[in-house]
């Protein structure tokens, strides 16, 4: 039996694919309201039902060009998923 446990999480492992979670900062480039997708350092960046906004922003309609912000969040299967937006104009 141990020997089965240790072989079955190195296979849980690899079979697994691996989340990073991370956070940039910079100046909106471009938004997509079809795909609720914004730009931000080259970067798309996909929005969804569990993305989280703040500093006054309340929903992806909030987002346009120009402003800046920080946006947390994870790489997954070769795509940017926000997790959180935050607004950091200082004027806003």
């Amino acid at each position: 039996m141990k020997v089965v446990t240790p072989f079955l999480g190195t296979m849980l492992m690899a079979v697994a694919a691996p989340v990073l979670a991370n956070d940039i900062e910079g100046i909106i480039e471009s938004v997509d309201s079809e795909e609720e997708t914004f730009v931000v350092q080259g970067i798309t960046f996909e929005t969804g039902a569990t993305t989280f906004y703040d500093d006054g922003l309340k929903e992806f309609s909030d987002l346009h060009e120009g402003i800046r912000v920080e946006v947390d969040f994870q790489y997954q299967d070769g795509r940017h998923v926000a997790t959180q937006i935050e607004r950091e104009d200082p004027d806003h």
